[in-house]
């Protein structure tokens, strides 16, 4: 319903009239209507976080219990012979506690206001966050049309495209659908189409995408050397470093070296992604980690018995009991022993010894949630994610960790979203060295909204995220690269040095398949790039 009347509100505008005003308002109004399934994962923050005695516990119950009060009365403003003066009062008065409530949650609880009610941000505001090589842009996917906004420190530009949700979700489904063979151990599900690219990536695609998509506000942004994307719908499932922002490269091939010469938008700025526009105000205004604070800390390799793929456990019965994860189906899926040489080799870029690495036996919730992980500046999960949807029963997203013998609530397995929003970080760095946690719209699976929002929230500036399951040794290559080049200095910036990783595995020559956006293309930033 908030879409569409927000779809209404743009609608509205008269034709032509791309005036400052109209820009700046509709700028806010499409934060207001981005809406997605990310939503069922951050109401499980929100109830998980109001069963706790804390202060914030007590003023969410106080709003729950109010919100039912307010809907039964609502619902008895329907029912014949109702005095819908007296109960309408009641009503108003309600739902002017309600706001107060809220007014309270913001002031007192300002992570939790940001994490489960985003706020949008004026544009000028937006401007100012901006440093001066930097651009942000927004999508909003209408049912009919997507509109696009463009800012700058100095400038700023929309447009709107006529092709909506439907054209739009097909344009990405084919795109990744040309996208190489890529691995599938910690996959969920397979690519669209993942059985049949032989026909090589789809440039010609991904060259008419940018076209459509960017280079309408390549004013804008043309001075920029690093972009912040906040996507929206099926777009949250596009790496845009696979856009083609050059010269028509002609069509489908799986040649390294065409591939390696294509100019990709990687090629020329920095991006990184971010679940909403306010995000950037968030981390923005966080503080540096300081102070003596550990390297590392690496959670990966779980004991896992089986053979199964996540692709064919979602298919199976459901995984939740009565709130706890089924064990057996846990340890049915397969194991995933290179992410142990991932993390060891994490640990090794950053100076940090062995004993910074949980695997195997080790790497448990129960690990997880006992450790102080607020002294660590680096903290990487190397394992199977899921997203909310990928099984039956899970509805918000998690990531595998090695099943207890006797599970319960808080050790089963599983440490999902609600769950992260518990633990106390200080960290620069999240990494998710787990298949497409970055989500998006894909059948079943949130956005980006989900994992991230609830690092965010933890205390994370950061976090590296995949569009799809990451081979071994791509997923290793880049990690320990990234933590190098910010070591040394090669790179200033945590989104350069995932550019400058991401093209140096590109231009690899003695592997033709590291060329392949399959190898290279899933990894994205999400947060503070800077």
């Amino acid at each position: 319903m908030l879409r569409a009347l927000i779809l209404c509100c743009l609608v509205a505008a008269p034709s032509g009239a791309e005036t400052r005003a109209l820009m700046e308002e509709s700028f806010e109004v499409a934060q207001h209507g981005m809406a997605s399934a990310a939503g069922a994962a951050l109401r499980q923050i929100g109830q998980r976080a109001a069963l706790g005695d804390d202060a914030l516990a007590v003023v969410l119950r106080e709003r729950q219990a109010l919100a039912g009060r307010m809907q039964g009365v609502e619902a008895a403003l329907t029912t014949d012979g109702a005095d819908r003066t007296e109960l309408g009062g009641e009503v108003d008065q309600m739902a002017l506690e309600l706001r107060v409530l809220d007014a309270r949650i913001v002031k007192e609880f300002p992570r939790y206001a940001e994490l489960t009610q985003p706020q949008a941000l004026a544009l000028p505001e937006v401007a100012r966050l901006l440093h001066k090589d930097e651009a942000l842009i927004l999508f909003f996917v209408g049912n009919e049309t997507t509109w696009v906004w463009a800012v700058s420190p100095t400038q700023q530009g929309w447009n709107s495209i006529q092709a909506g949700r439907a054209t739009m979700a097909g344009f990405v489904s084919t795109l990744r659908a040309s996208i190489g063979p890529v691995a599938t151990a910690r996959s969920a599900a397979p690519l669209e189409g993942e059985a049949s690219p032989q026909a090589g990536f789809d440039r010609g695609l991904s060259y008419g995408m940018y076209r459509t998509l960017l280079a309408p506000l390549e004013p804008v942004f043309a001075e920029a050397k690093h972009l912040y994307i906040v996507p929206d719908g099926p777009l949250t499932s596009l790496p845009f470093a696979l856009l083609i922002a050059g010269d028509y490269p002609g069509g489908q091939t799986r040649n390294a070296a065409e591939l390696r010469g294509t100019e990709w938008l990687i090629k020329r700025y920095a991006i990184t992604t971010l679940p909403s526009v306010e995000s950037l105000g968030v981390v923005r205004k966080m503080p540096r980690p300081g102070g003596d604070l550990l390297a590392f800390a690496g959670f990966g390799d779980p004991v896992l018995g089986g053979t199964m793929q996540l692709a064919s456990l979602s298919r199976g019965p459901g995984l939740m009991r009565d709130g706890v994860a089924d064990v057996d189906q846990l340890m049915a899926l397969a194991p995933l022993p290179q992410t142990r040489a991932e993390l060891q080799g994490i640990a090794r870029s950053l100076g940090a010894g062995p004993e910074t690495v949980r695997l195997g036996a080790m790497a448990t919730e129960a690990a997880v949630k006992a450790a102080d992980l607020s002294k660590t500046r680096v903290l990487a999960f190397a394992t199977h994610g899921l997203l909310s949807g990928d099984l039956k029963g899970l509805d918000e997203p998690a990531l595998v960790l090695t099943p207890p013998l006797m599970p319960n609530r808080l050790d089963d397995g599983l440490l999902t979203a609600s769950e992260i929003t518990d633990l106390t970080l200080n960290a620069d760095w999240v990494v998710l060295s787990a298949c497409n946690t970055a989500g998006g719209e894909t059948p079943g699976a949130e956005g980006l909204s989900g994992l991230a929002r609830a690092f965010l929230f933890a205390g994370a500036r950061s976090i590296l995220v995949t569009h799809w399951p990451v081979r071994d040794d791509a997923a290793a290559r880049i990690t320990t690269d990234v933590f190098a080049r910010l070591k040394d200095g090669r790179a200033r910036g945590k989104s350069e040095a995932l550019r400058q990783a991401m093209l140096d595995l590109m231009a690899d020559k003695s592997d033709p398949t590291l060329a392949d956006p399959a190898a290279w293309a899933p990894f994205a930033l999400v947060g503070e790039g800077a």
